[in-house]
């Protein structure tokens, strides 16, 4: 499934994101003129940085599988849900494997102080929206910014692939339904179950 979902997201990003041209979106971001960008294309465009950070945490603090999760983690910063499905799909299997992650990382990733961290970065990126946003002016900017075009999908399949992380590492975590929530979710999912992560 994994597999056919990165298929699918590689054909959208190459044949069907629209392109062409300059893209409005990406020459206001190199220009400094993110006063022209609607505060809610922003904020999902700041989220994909906050989702891989979010991934770092799930998976390094579970890191058993068949293959090493940081490669995976730290592309993502990059590229997204790009890097991580090739994970999902043939690397997460469970192996009886030590968890690879160092202690003191571990210790880190499963903190308090790193995990209000997390919840304060994804409060600072929802306060943009206060500034006012149109889903009208998101809707046209997905039609002619090949960058919102493909950074929307892709911020779908990261908010499906953290659900389904939680809910896989941790079955029996209580409230695990707020895992939902993109980005804090997990983070409280995480914060709620604090034995769970160390």
């Amino acid at each position: 499934m994994f597999f056919i979902v990165w298929l699918l997201l590689i054909g959208y990003a190459v044949f069907l994101a629209p392109g062409g041209g300059t893209d409005p979106i990406v020459s206001s971001i190199f220009s400094g003129d993110l006063g022209a960008i609607d505060p809610l294309v922003l904020a999902v465009f700041n989220s994909l940085g906050l989702f891989p950070l979010m991934f770092v945490t799930l998976l390094l603090l579970n890191d058993r599988q068949k293959w090493p999760a940081w490669p995976f983690a730290l592309l993502s910063f990059g590229v997204g849900a790009f890097s991580l499905l090739p994970y999902f799909a043939f690397g997460s299997r469970q192996v009886d494997k030590k968890l690879r992650t160092p202690t003191w990382l571990v210790r880190f990733l499963g903190s308090r102080f790193w995990l209000i961290a997390l919840m304060l970065f994804w409060v600072i990126n929802t306060l943009t929206l206060l500034q006012g946003f149109s889903l009208a002016a998101y809707q046209d900017a997905f039609f002619a910014s090949g960058l919102v075009s493909v950074m929307t999908v892709d911020w779908f399949v990261l908010w499906g692939l953290s659900i389904y992380t939680v809910y896989r590492f941790y079955p029996g975590a209580k409230r695990k339904s707020l895992a939902w929530i993109p980005i804090l979710g997990p983070v409280l999912v995480l914060f709620l179950n604090k034995k769970a992560t160390q």
